[in-house]
């Protein structure tokens, strides 16, 4: 297991990978110090690693390496430290590190780190040129391969390309943008996280407060103390989207009175994603904000409704159409708990999922085909999750408050979805819906020209292999659905905003449908 309390990352994989250059981006978005240790290697010996070779001799620098680095761990620093290409050949160095903290081998094609290396031939002691270089890589190719964590990089792709998918590995994420930066971790046992980052916090919270439903506080409750080191007042809703509601936001309200709720003090969301967006609502808005913390519970929650800072509840009108930009200090997604999930709650999150796919990772469509076969594997339903979060992470940060139109993308499925959920009571799920909507997106996209014929079949064969519907259900009044659309939150101008597919990767927003084809496709006309 990662040992996810160390607040230290390291960079590993071949020479002339660029592990410097990722290491100093990485530090910017994660709020840490850039640390490479070559460069604390010649601090150490006075001099270039070139020359010390060619002095001292490769025996003697890697003795310098295996010293600077086990007094760089003892730190164990706050950092992002980029490894030479070599560092870990030596057991003991490996042992050392991974004690330490996470290790990402990236991987970058040999003919990219040829070009590299000749363009600066001779400053690579154990790789002068691209011969020397190829050997290299050769002969420690079993070695790079042993690591877990591991990014294969195609082609050459710019700097500002490679930190995201490296920062998805690890697993953490501070999204920024909004409000004060906050950190977004996800792996096996992230509940015990809560001590380092509630100590962090400033000013310390005095009185806490743990919101869950009727299912997730008998279920975890007692992780939570237990990570806490003591018990703290609780308040469960009941579950269900039916109880997005301002009554139970009053009672969330009320349960915050009772625990002596202050401006500095702290409530715990504890479940999937009702009850995150009604305690982050219910936080906004007690004594004019209050901070909030999320402990998501469900794929859903953890790969989509978790993340944003959008919070709220729902009018009979429409779902969400009140709430409040205000995101928590941090989301802790512990996916041990994802055992307990209902298989209706799976198939909701793994539509979300696709639609992550669908909207800026198609590498997802390969995951979600494994699901069935390694659903009870909790590795790999971290990197599901990881992958998944880190597109609408990537699409809040570029769009934090919805003002450019990219964070829009993650509306795809959700316009004429959400007019589903609501048309039936909410007796088809938020998911359920969301798959249903983004065939339907797909659909008016091939209607107006905007996609190839077929993308609708591929994404309606893709939903249904992970069994939800795709179909608006029979019976629906496309009148009724209609009327639940002319209060969708994305309207403007009068005219309601679509997010529509054009193909799978990319997605177009602020689209407006004439409506011959609205009608149509509500009217469940699929040609």
């Amino acid at each position: 297991m990662i040992p996810l309390a160390s607040p230290t990352l390291f960079l590993y994989g071949p020479p002339a990978t660029g592990k410097s250059t990722c290491a100093q981006n990485l530090a910017v978005v994660l709020g840490k110090t850039a640390i490479d240790l070559d460069t604390e290697v010649e601090r150490r010996v006075g001099m270039s690693i070139p020359e010390y070779v060619a002095k001292a001799g490769a025996t003697a620098f890697r003795d310098a390496e295996s010293e600077t680095l086990r007094a760089l761990c003892a730190r164990r620093p706050d950092a992002v430290v980029a490894l030479g290409g070599g560092t870990l050949l030596r057991p003991e160095n490996r042992a050392c590190v991974e004690a330490c903290g996470p290790v990402v081998c990236i991987r970058t094609p040999m003919e990219v780190l040829a070009r590299r290396v000749e363009r600066k031939a001779g400053s690579r002691p154990f790789s002068k040129d691209a011969e020397a270089l190829r050997k290299t890589v050769e002969e420690r190719l079993e070695h790079y391969d042993s690591f877990p964590l591991c990014v294969t990089l195609l082609g050459d792709p710019p700097p500002q390309e490679v930190w995201p998918r490296v920062l998805a590995a690890f697993g953490r994420y501070r999204v920024a943008g909004m409000a004060s930066p906050y950190l977004v971790e996800v792996a096996p046992g992230a509940f015990a996280e809560l001590p380092r980052v509630l100590a962090r916090l400033e000013p310390a919270p005095r009185h806490l407060l743990l919101v869950g439903d009727s299912n997730t506080l008998p279920l975890y409750r007692e992780k939570v103390f237990a990570a806490l080191g003591r018990e703290v007042p609780c308040h469960a809703i009941p579950a269900g989207e039916a109880h997005k509601t301002l009554a139970t936001v009053e009672r969330i309200w009320e349960a915050m009175l009772r625990a002596g709720l202050e401006r500095g003090d702290l409530a715990l969301a504890l479940g999937g994603g009702v009850v995150g967006d009604l305690t982050g609502f219910a936080a906004a808005a007690w004594l004019r904000g209050i901070r909030w913390l999320n402990l998501p519970t469900s794929l859903l929650a953890m790969v989509d409704a978790g993340v944003g800072g959008k919070t709220g509840a729902d009018l009979p009108a429409g779902k969400n159409l009140i709430g409040a930009f205000h995101p928590p200090c941090a989301v802790l997604s512990d996916t041990e708990t994802l055992a307990t999930l209902p298989e209706r709650e799976w198939r909701c999150g793994l539509a979300e999922t696709f639609k992550h796919a669908v909207i800026g990772d198609p590498g997802l469509m390969t995951l979600l085909g494994d699901f069935a076969a390694r659903r009870g594997d909790v590795d790999f339903l971290t990197q599901l999750v990881i992958r998944s979060v880190g597109v609408k992470i990537r699409a809040i940060q570029e769009d934090p408050f919805e003002k450019t139109g990219r964070r829009a993308a993650l509306n795809l499925g959700h316009t004429v979805g959400h007019a589903v959920e609501a048309a039936s009571a909410f007796t088809v799920a938020h998911g359920e819906a969301v798959a249903i909507g983004t065939v339907a997106a797909a659909r008016i996209a091939e209607r107006i020209g905007l996609a190839r014929p077929g993308l609708a079949q591929t994404l309606k064969v893709g939903l249904e292999a992970l069994g939800l519907p795709t179909e608006i259900p029979a019976g629906m009044a496309p009148a009724t659905l209609r009327d639940y659309l002319s209060h969708d939150k994305k309207k403007a101008g009068g005219q309601v905003r679509f997010a529509l597919p054009k193909a799978i990767g990319e997605v177009q927003t602020g689209c407006t449908v004439p409506e011959e084809v609205l009608n149509g496709i509500l009217a469940g006309q699929r040609a």
